[in-house]
C-alpha cells in the first residue's frame, strides 16, 4: 500500500506526463477491447446457449456454382430421418422460410420469417425483451408451402418491432391478417438475436410440421447431442443414414444434382459454424476484425515504446533520488518493485480510461458487421472482455514498466551521489536500448501506413473500376413477384412470359427523357454444359435479355467483340443461337475465335454461337473482388420459363435516374398490383455501396496509422528532447568553441536520421511480408505496390524530420553563457 501511495503522489506530481500517459493507453487499450468483443461475440463464442459444444448444426451436401461441395438445407424426408434418431439427440429443432402476404393500397405486403418447431427458443437461452415464446400446445400445421390450418401466434424480431409496429410496447396481442390467417404477436426478441438471417426483418411462428412437400432442402436443423455421444459418432451415422435415404426415396436423393462430386451426404457439424463459415462474407468479416485487431495492437505497441522511453527518461532524472533510498538499505529488488507499481498504476488509470472509450468504440466497430450477418450475443463489455483488458493491462505494464524499473534498480550509489542528474552520463548499453525503441516505432508505423495505403489505393481503383459498360444514367427496376390469389403458381410463369412484362416495357419507353429500355433475367446459378473436345463438363451461368428495342447489350453500352447481335430470326421455333461473354469465350476455347463453335446441354440441346460480348457485371450483385462469370445469352423469351432471379429492366435516361423512380413505380402499380413492391437501383449509387466494406476497414486503418504516425513522432521527438537537455554544456561549448548553429542542426537531424532510417529499413523488411496478409482486400494492387510504398516512406520521413527539427532548432538556439552555467 506504501509503494501505491507514493506512485499515485509521483502521478499526480507530473500531471503532464500522466495525462499523456494515460491518454496514449487508454486508446490503445481501448480500441483493443472494442475490437475484442466484437471478435468475441461474433466470431469466437456466438452462443450463448448452455452446453454450446453440444449443439450442433445438421444439413446435406449440396454444391456451388462452381460445383464445390457445400453445408445445405435438408429436406422433409431428411428431417423426419433425424427426429427417429433418439439415441443420438435429446432434442432436435428446425426452421423453414415463411413468407406473410397481405394486400394493400398499392402492391401486396410481403412480410418474410420462418415456421419454426415449438422448442426453437429453447435452444438459444435467450429471453423475449417483451411478453414470452412458444408453448408446446400452440404449434400449427403447416399444410401448403405458405398455409397454416389455423390463427397462430407469433414472435416478433426486434427489427420488425421497430419497423411495422414503431417500437411500440402495447404491440402484445395485436394481430397480423395474412395469408388468411390472423398472427397474433405474443413476444419480442432483443435486437441482438439476429438469427438466421442477420437483420432481416422477421418473426417466427410454430408449426408441427415443415412444408410436406419440401424436397430442395431449405430446413435448417439444429440438434443437441446426448451426453457421451460425439461428433464422430454422428457423423457415423448419418453416412448410414443418407445411404438409407437414397434407397427409399429415389426420385429425391438419386438425381444427377445431388449425386455429383461426393455425391449425396448428411452431415453434422458444431453450431459455431453456422455463424462463422456459413454467412456470405463471413470469411471477409474474419479477415476484416484479424486484421483490425492487429493494426490496433500495432498502435498499442507503439504507445507503450512511448511510455518506456518517457518512463526511462524520468528514471534517469530520478538517478539520486534512487540512490539516497539504496543508501538507507533498499535492496533492488524493493527499488525495482516501486518503480514497476508506478507503471502498473499508470496502466490500470490508462486501462480505466480505456473502458470508458471501448463503450463508445463498440458502436463505431459495429458498423463493420453486415446487417446479413447472423448472431444471437449482445456485443458488450462481459467478463470475458474485462479478462481481456486485464490481460492486456498487465502486457502493457510489463511492455513498458519492466525495463525503466530495471534500470532504476540497479543505480549506483556513489556514482549518483557524486554527480547532477542531469548531466550524469547514460550508460551505452541503455542508450542504444532507448534508440532502438525509437527504431521500432518507426518500423511499426510503416507497417501501419503501408497497409492503410494498400487499402487507399485499393479503394480508389474499386471506386473507378469499369463494370463492363456505361453505368451513366442507368436505373435498374425490379418488378416485385407475382402473389396473391389473381394468379396461381402455374400461371405466374406464363404472366410475365406474355403480355404483362411488354406493356411495362411499352411505358418505361414512353416516359420523358427515357433513351431506351432494356430487359434481362439471370439464372442466379451455373449449370454443366458439355463443351466438343472436353471430358468433364464446364459450369456456365446463363441469361435471358431483350432483342431490337429491348436489347440490353446496346441500351448498357456492352462492347460487341464479334459476330452479331439478337434479332427476331432467333426466337424462331427450333433456334438455339446464343452470345457469350469473354469469360466464357477464353474458358471453353482459350486461343480460338468462339464464334460458331457449339456446346450441349444434358438434356441433348445444342446451342451454336453467334457473338462474343465484353464482360460486364450485369446483374450488380456480384463483388469487384470476384472474377466476371463465364456466361452465355439467349432471347429473353426463350430463358423466362426458367429458374433463378425474377427479370427485369434497365432504363438508361438523359438525366439524374433518381428522378424516374416515383414515375416507374406508378407504372408497374398501374400495370399490375398484384404482385409485391418494386425495387430499383441506381446504376452508379450501387457501385458505391459495394465498395462500403471496403471504404470503412480503409477508414479504420487510416485512422490507427495516422495515431501510430503521431505517437512515433512524439518518441522521436521526446529522445532528441532529452538527448538535447542532457547534452546542453557540451552543445553550449560547442557554440562556444565556434559552432554554427547550422552545424548543432545537422548534429541532431543526424542523430534522428539514423534512428529514423533504421525503422523504415526494419519497417520495410517486415512490411513486404505482413501486407501479404491483406491481399485478399485488396483489388487489382499487388500487397508489395511500390508506389504505395515509396510514398508512404517519404510521407514518413517528412513527418520525422518535421519531429527531428523541432529539437535541433532548440538546440541550435541554445546560449553558450547560459549552457556553461548548466547545472
Amino acid at each position: 500500500m506504501n509503494d501505491l501511495k507514493f506512485a499515485f503522489r509521483q502521478l499526480l506530481k507530473n500531471p503532464g506526463f500522466t495525462a499523456v500517459a494515460v491518454f496514449t493507453l487508454a486508446l490503445g487499450i481501448g480500441a483493443t477491447t472494442a475490437i475484442y468483443s466484437i471478435i468475441d461475440a461474433v466470431l469466437l463464442n456466438p452462443i450463448s446457449s448452455r452446453e454450446a459444444e453440444r449443439l450442433v448444426e445438421l444439413g446435406e451436401r449440396h454444391y456451388g456454382n462452381r460445383g464445390e461441395p457445400r453445408f445445405g438445407g435438408i429436406t422433409v424426408h431428411t428431417l423426419e430421418a433425424l427426429r427417429a434418431k433418439e439415441e443420438y439427440f435429446s432434442d432436435i429443432v428446425w426452421l423453414e422460410r415463411l413468407d406473410l402476404e397481405r394486400k394493400t393500397a398499392d402492391f401486396i405486403d410481403e412480410i418474410g420469417g420462418h415456421v419454426v418447431s415449438p422448442g426453437f427458443f429453447n435452444l438459444w437461452n435467450i429471453a423475449p425483451i417483451l411478453g414470452r415464446t412458444f408453448s408446446k400446445d400452440e404449434a400449427v400445421r403447416l399444410i401448403e408451402y405458405d398455409r397454416v390450418d389455423r390463427n397462430a401466434v407469433m414472435v416478433l424480431s426486434y427489427s420488425l418491432w421497430q419497423s411495422r409496429f414503431g417500437g411500440q410496447p402495447d404491440v402484445l396481442g395485436k394481430a397480423i391478417e395474412a395469408n388468411g390467417c390472423h398472427f397474433t404477436v405474443i413476444g419480442v426478441m432483443p435486437p441482438h438475436f439476429q438469427f438466421p438471417n442477420g437483420n432481416y426483418p422477421s418473426f417466427w411462428v410454430p408449426v408441427e410440421n415443415p412444408n410436406p412437400r419440401e424436397e430442395s432442402g431449405n430446413i435448417q436443423a439444429f440438434g443437441r447431442l446426448k451426453p457421451n455421444v460425439s461428433l464422430v459418432q454422428i457423423q457415423g451415422m448419418l453416412d448410414a443414414l443418407a445411404k438409407q435415404l437414397v434407397q427409399e426415396h429415389p426420385a429425391v436423393f438419386d438425381t444427377a444434382w445431388r449425386q455429383r462430386g461426393q455425391g449425396f451426404g448428411v452431415l453434422a457439424r458444431p453450431l459455431q459454424h453456422a455463424f462463422t463459415q456459413a454467412p456470405y462474407g463471413a470469411e471477409g468479416l474474419q479477415r476484416t476484425l484479424l486484421g483490425l485487431l492487429a493494426a490496433i495492437g500495432f498502435v498499442l505497441m507503439i504507445a507503450c515504446v512511448n511510455i518506456a522511453n518517457l518512463m526511462l527518461a524520468k528514471t534517469e532524472q530520478r538517478q539520486q533520488e534512487l540512490a539516497v533510498r539504496a543508501a538507507v538499505g533498499a535492496s533492488r529488488w524493493r527499488l525495482l518493485r516501486q518503480l514497476f507499481t508506478e507503471s502498473a498504476l499508470l496502466a490500470f488509470c490508462g486501462a480505466l480510461a480505456g473502458l470508458v472509450l471501448a463503450v463508445w468504440g463498440l458502436k463505431v466497430l459495429a458498423l463493420l458487421i453486415p446487417e446479413n450477418f447472423p448472431r444471437v450475443r449482445p456485443i458488450v463489455l462481459d467478463g470475458s472482455t474485462f479478462a481481456f483488458t486485464l490481460l492486456v493491462t498487465m502486457g502493457t505494464a510489463l511492455a513498458f514498466g519492466l525495463a525503466p524499473a530495471w534500470r532504476g534498480s540497479r543505480v549506483s550509489v556513489n556514482d549518483a551521489l557524486k554527480r547532477a542528474g542531469a548531466s550524469a552520463t547514460i550508460n551505452v548499453l541503455w542508450r542504444r536500448y532507448r534508440s532502438a525503441l525509437v527504431i521500432a516505432e518507426v518500423a511499426l508505423s510503416l507497417l501501419l501506413l503501408a497497409g492503410a495505403g494498400l487499402m487507399i489505393d485499393s479503394v480508389i481503383r474499386l471506386l473507378r473500376a469499369n463494370p463492363g459498360y456505361d453505368s451513366e444514367n442507368l436505373l435498374l427496376v425490379h418488378p416485385g413477384l407475382l402473389r396473391g390469389e389473381k394468379y396461381g403458381v402455374s400461371e405466374r410463369s406464363a404472366a410475365i412470359h406474355g403480355a404483362l412484362f411488354d406493356e411495362m416495357q411499352r411505358r418505361f419507353a414512353a416516359l420523358p427523357g427515357i433513351e431506351a429500355v432494356g430487359i434481362a433475367k439471370l439464372s442466379g446459378f451455373r449449370e454443366g454444359f458439355i463443351i466438343d473436345g472436353r471430358e468433364d463438363s464446364v459450369g456456365l451461368m446463363q441469361a435471358g435479355i431483350g432483342i431490337g428495342s429491348s436489347d440490353l447489350f446496346r441500351v448498357m453500352r456492352i462492347p460487341l467483340l464479334a459476330g452479331r447481335h439478337f434479332n427476331e430470326s432467333d426466337v424462331s421455333p427450333g433456334a438455339a443461337t446464343v452470345i457469350v461473354n469473354d469469360a466464357m469465350a477464353r474458358l471453353c476455347w482459350p486461343g480460338q475465335a468462339a464464334l460458331g463453335k457449339t456446346f450441349r446441354d444434358h438434356g441433348g440441346n445444342v446451342y451454336e454461337v453467334v457473338g462474343v460480348v465484353a464482360n460486364a457485371r450485369i446483374g450488380l450483385r456480384g463483388r469487384f473482388v470476384d472474377p466476371v462469370e463465364p456466361t452465355f445469352y439467349r432471347p429473353y423469351y426463350e430463358q423466362s420459363r426458367t429458374g433463378g432471379y425474377g427479370p427485369y429492366f434497365v432504363l438508361r435516361s438523359q438525366n439524374d435516374p433518381r428522378a424516374l423512380i416515383p414515375a416507374a413505380r406508378e407504372i408497374v402499380k398501374s400495370v399490375e398490383n398484384s404482385m409485391t413492391a418494386p425495387w430499383f437501383q441506381v446504376a452508379r449509387q450501387t457501385f458505391y455501396n459495394a465498395t462500403e466494406a471496403q471504404r470503412v476497414y480503409m477508414i479504420y486503418l487510416v485512422v490507427f496509422a495516422l495515431v501510430g504516425l503521431l505517437l512515433a513522432a512524439l518518441g522521436i521527438y521526446g529522445v532528441l528532447a532529452y538527448s538535447v537537455g542532457r547534452r546542453t554544456r557540451e552543445i553550449g561549448l560547442r557554440i562556444a568553441l565556434g559552432a554554427k548553429p547550422g552545424h548543432v542542426i545537422a548534429m541532431i537531424l543526424s542523430e534522428g536520421g539514423r534512428l529514423v532510417g533504421g525503422g523504415i529499413v526494419v519497417g520495410l523488411i517486415a512490411a513486404f511480408w505482413l501486407t501479404r496478409l491483406l491481399q485478399s482486400q485488396l483489388f487489382e494492387v499487388s500487397s508489395t505496390e511500390p508506389s504505395v510504398f515509396i510514398t508512404v516512406v517519404v510521407f514518413l520521413s517528412g513527418v520525422a524530420l518535421l519531429a527531428c527539427l523541432l529539437p535541433a532548432r532548440r538546440a541550435a538556439s541554445i546560449n553558450p553563457m547560459e549552457a556553461l552555467r548548466h547545472e
